[in-house]
């Protein structure tokens, strides 16, 4: 949108993070980060950890790994030795899908603990795409990489649940905030990669601040050039709580959210809950 209009002010994505296991939820993140690098004109920077934490655990007379039908014990070469041919099977995989969707890309290998290198890695990018679970984890909430990068990590990040794809509309919420602002632009981005559709969830107790807000953003849209083609949609909200955003999100299951960090008054538990709640894509604007 115009950037000279608060509201829907464009925002730049330069460089996509993606934190890379060979879990499902992680290659769900590659592909969609790469249709996002495609559309905004992005580069992808791959993260493989080699988790220092599992070498120390192997340490341990105790550490075995559990099979269906039998155990073993967990040898540090051999996981040393898997962590090479993980990190090989990766790099392969991200370079098919560089070339298939003819994006820019670099892949890294580091080594420590995995939150700490995916944090110190937000710090330089524009946005961060992750699944909402790791390999190891049990599918009932959401895992602690996830749940780390929305309590502690920098810039923008978006969060996949199982099979999630980003499918128009857009939803988004305003409330008047410069995020909610912000959220606007990333959200008409998005929009303008899939299908040019919109939809502004607006919370107001009174329909005049309800159209106000409304007006706000119609007016920002009149001054962009190209947003002629734009499909915005509009509801109203009563407020903007977990349960308010799960229940128009439910019939909506695969479109994404770009939600303003300050729309659940900066809580991550409320963030997190959301999270847990629906399997929408959400993308964290802060």
């Amino acid at each position: 949108m115009n950037p000279e209009s608060k509201t829907g002010k464009s925002v730049i994505v330069k460089r996509i993070l993606v934190p890379l296991d060979e879990s499902e939820y992680s290659r769900a993140a590659l592909e969609t980060a790469a249709k996002l690098a495609s559309a905004l004109g992005a580069e992808i920077s791959g993260l493989y950890v080699e988790d220092t934490d599992l070498l120390e655990f192997c340490r341990y007379p105790f550490a075995r790994e559990i099979g269906v039908y039998r155990s073993r014990r967990l040898d540090p070469h051999e996981l040393e030795r898997d962590f090479r041919i993980q990190a090989e099977r990766i790099h392969r995989m991200m370079a098919l899908t560089a070339k298939h969707s003819d994006i820019s890309w670099n892949f890294t290998v580091r080594r420590g603990r995995v939150i700490t290198e995916v944090l110190e890695q937000t710090s330089s990018a524009d946005l961060t795409v992750i699944g909402r679970l790791g390999r190891s984890l049990l599918e009932s909430s959401t895992g602690s990489t996830a749940r780390r990068l929305i309590e502690e990590g920098k810039g923008m990040v978006l969060v996949l649940g199982r099979g999630a794809q980003l499918l128009s509309p857009v939803f988004t919420v305003y409330t008047g905030s410069d995020l909610s602002a912000r959220a606007i632009g990333v959200a008409v981005d998005l929009a303008r990669a899939i299908e040019g559709k919109a939809e502004i969830l607006i919370p107001a107790q009174e329909e005049k601040d309800y159209q106000a807000l409304r007006d706000q953003v119609l007016q920002a849209a009149e001054q962009t050039p190209g947003a002629e083609g734009m499909h915005l949609r509009f509801r109203r909200l009563r407020a903007v709580t977990e349960a308010a955003l799960a229940t128009v999100l439910h019939p909506e299951y695969r479109r994404p959210l770009i939600l303003p960090a300050d729309a659940l008054n900066r809580e991550s538990e409320s963030i997190l809950g959301l999270i847990n709640r629906v399997n929408n894509p959400i993308l964290l604007v802060r």
